[in-house]
């Protein structure tokens, strides 16, 4: 029986082209909430905090960063914004 990971094969292209698609527009904008409504509780919890890396992302404002990261990834372009899209009314 093979494991997980040698019957997994993704690609950076594949990838892209998911996170492109509308399940992945999707998928991004419900990872993009999930991370911006977490983002500051990750920071107030009591067991993280013993940690310095937590501590130092604490005083440089790391919630500011993880939510701009998130927001970064909810609007990202696949496209680059190159390609237009053609809707056909019908």
């Amino acid at each position: 029986m093979a494991t997980v990971g040698e019957r997994i094969e993704l690609t950076a292209d594949q990838a892209r082209a998911f996170l492109g698609s509308p399940a992945g527009v999707l998928f991004r904008r419900y990872l993009a909430a999930g991370v911006i409504v977490t983002a500051p509780l990750l920071f107030r919890i009591p067991g993280l905090r013993r940690y310095p890396l937590i501590r130092v992302l604490e005083l440089v404002g790391g919630a500011a960063l993880l939510i701009k990261a998130a927001e970064a990834i909810r609007d990202w372009d696949a496209s680059g914004g190159h390609e237009q899209r053609i809707v056909i009314d019908v």
